[in-house]
């Protein structure tokens, strides 16, 4: 039987499902390598957020760029084509799947879409890097942690900022005691992006489907319904229930990632959330139809040891600081009060606070060193005080790391797990999940 190295490896990821990756004489794939010395990449979903991702990608001196797929063309004309001559198009993933013998694929397609490629991408053998969120519902994340346990390919969750300096600091000062035991978390994106996204008094027409898209392959499982002219597609569809995942799905991600590495978490999930929402004035329709442009969430977690073993609570918040919101959906005015002690001389839009029992921990989304303000004694030597009571630090020393994207290479390559596998990051997803499931239904634990 004439097998390509595709094909054995999607036999390999059946036998893994079947639990034969372990066994003696059949290798785990995770070990296996190129024998080329260079990842043959494909890419499924070239819009803003893919594109973003190529450019990290690309500047690796192992990866061909071979294949990419988006459901409309003209992105492949226009945004690939002239930057990678040599590669093949496609606007079907199964077809570039079945056609191109791929080491590795990044999936940054619409949420809605997510779970389907990627368990496909694994099952055939293929190393996984997933934009996050890594899915919607928690049967997926399910299916998805089955698949990355048993097909044994290296994954890595879309969380490009972790390895930045704020993220990394951030993550170490937990970590290392800095801030003393953990005793509450806040997190919070008031940017104003999401209320912005979608004029929902705007009345969904149908229009021709545009020459260029395949709109039942952008559904993909999805409810079927009339192609609508800027009412879907691009970027718009984060705000429909059938499509997206809101805004916490949208920056949970990446602002909860390094509280989550911190506190070393690992595999832990909360044992209930429960929300609060804007949407008055709404009709039963539009509430149907989309998530909330505002929401207030909070997890209970049980203890953990950055805790001392008690349980905690996060609280999230995405309204925008315009004065228009009641002060539920955004952090505490004490947070505004003790951050304007700190150098950042405000509470950042995006970020997150950390409270423990020796100082709060402020960190800011982007590449801005964190900051503690003491709640008692004086500074260690890991800080310098400043006149207002705050403190920087002298930032403990760490090594230099190299981006995500080519953390992710490597590892396929070379061997190895990369920073931001679905080893945890399912259990991360599983949190926000949980709580676009508490904003589905206001007022009751989820």
């Amino acid at each position: 039987m004439n097998i390509n190295r595709r094909g054995f490896l999607g036999l390999a990821a059946c036998a893994g499902a079947m639990g034969l990756s372990g066994c003696k004489g059949f290798p785990a794939i995770a070990s296996r390598k190129n024998p080329n010395g260079v990842l043959r990449f494909g890419v499924i979903g070239c819009g803003s957020q893919g594109r973003s991702d190529i450019e990290g990608f690309k500047t690796h001196k192992r990866i061909e760029m071979a294949a990419f797929c988006d459901v409309d063309r003209k992105i492949l004309d226009e945004k690939i084509a002239p930057n990678f001559p040599k590669a093949r198009l496609y606007q079907d993933w199964r077809e570039m799947l079945d056609k191109e013998d791929l080491d590795a694929v990044l999936v940054a397609t619409p949420d809605h879409s997510h779970a389907l490629i990627m368990e496909e991408v694994m099952r055939r053998g293929i190393h996984l890097y997933a934009q996050k969120p890594l899915c919607r519902t928690m049967d997926e994340i399910r299916r998805l942690e089955a698949m990355a346990a048993s097909s044994g390919v290296v994954t890595q969750l879309g969380t490009q900022i972790a390895p930045w300096q704020c993220d990394r600091y951030t993550a170490e000062l937990i970590r290392s005691g800095r801030i003393g035991a953990v005793k509450k978390v806040w997190v919070f994106s008031n940017t104003g992006v999401y209320q912005r996204l979608v004029d929902r008094s705007k009345p969904v027409v149908a229009a021709p489907v545009p020459p260029t898209l395949d709109w039942k392959g952008w559904l993909e499982g999805a409810p079927e319904r009339p192609y609508a002219s800027e009412i879907y597609h691009p970027f718009r569809w984060r705000a429909w229930r059938d499509f997206g995942s809101g805004w916490l799905g949208d920056m949970g991600s990446h602002l909860i990632s390094p509280v989550w590495l911190g506190m070393e978490m690992g595999k832990t999930v909360p044992n209930w959330a429960k929300a609060e929402v804007r949407d008055e004035g709404w009709t039963a329709e539009q509430k149907r139809q989309f998530l909330p442009q505002v929401a207030h969430v909070t997890w209970e977690f049980p203890g953990v040891k950055a805790t001392g073993g008690k349980p905690f609570e996060v609280e999230w918040f995405d309204a925008s600081r315009d004065g228009k919101s009641p002060a539920q959906f955004l952090p505490p005015k004490r947070l505004e009060e003790l951050a304007a002690k700190t150098p950042y001389g405000k509470l950042p839009q995006q970020g997150r606070v950390i409270e423990g029992t020796e100082g709060i921990l402020f960190s800011t989304h982007f590449n801005t060193d964190p900051v503690i303000l003491k709640t008692k004694g004086k500074a260690d030597a890991a800080f310098v005080a400043n006149d207002d009571g705050s403190v920087q630090m002298a930032m403990p020393y760490l090594n230099p790391v190299q981006s995500h994207y080519h953390d992710f290479v490597e590892c396929c390559l070379d061997g190895g797990t990369p920073m931001s596998s679905l080893d945890w990051t399912t259990k991360l997803t599983e949190t926000i999940v949980r709580g676009n499931m508490a904003i589905a239904k206001p007022g009751t634990k989820a």
